[in-house]
């Protein structure tokens, strides 16, 4: 628990959230940025905000950066609960106009495609058979070893 570690966390736990942040980003549409632009904002006001809070530590320097790293986690662990309902929020899809109720035939098809393949797999585990024993390299003699039986061999 010391100055240099801490920083690193610091800069490990937020750089690890807005890669997290961009990567839902690139793999979202254009309605979701605004909220994700949100979100890196405040782990950067957050990144900022710790990082000035540790060049400036308590007398007590050991409870001073036990404290700081459990603010670190509660404060990422809240930013990622953002995160995780915004994502929410954008795979839970209205069913357009016109589709009824063919969201929920949809989910029954997942249901029993993914029931199909886990069976499948359990079949093909059952029928598949043992491997045949690797065959063992020769093993090789010294050349001293192949010396003497040949000058016996000789004689």
């Amino acid at each position: 628990m010391n100055l240099r570690n801490t920083k690193k966390d610091i800069e490990y736990v937020i750089g690890a959230f807005i890669d997290d942040c961009s990567l839902f980003q690139s793999l979202s549409s254009e309605n979701e940025e605004d909220g994700i632009s949100e979100l890196i904002d405040e782990a950067v006001k957050l990144y900022n905000d710790l990082r000035d809070k540790v060049n400036h530590p308590d007398d007590k320097k050991a409870v001073f950066y036990a404290s700081l790293r459990k603010e670190l986690l509660e404060k990422t662990d809240a930013l990622y609960e953002k995160l995780s309902a915004l994502i929410k929020e954008s795979v839970v899809k209205v069913p357009e106009e016109g589709q009824g109720n063919d969201a929920g035939a949809d989910k029954a098809v997942k249901k029993a495609s993914v029931k199909e393949t886990a069976a499948k797999k359990k079949a093909g585990s059952a029928t598949k058979t043992a491997k045949p024993a690797a065959k063992k390299p020769a093993v090789k003699k010294p050349a001293a070893k192949k010396a003497e039986k040949a000058a016996a061999e000789e004689q």
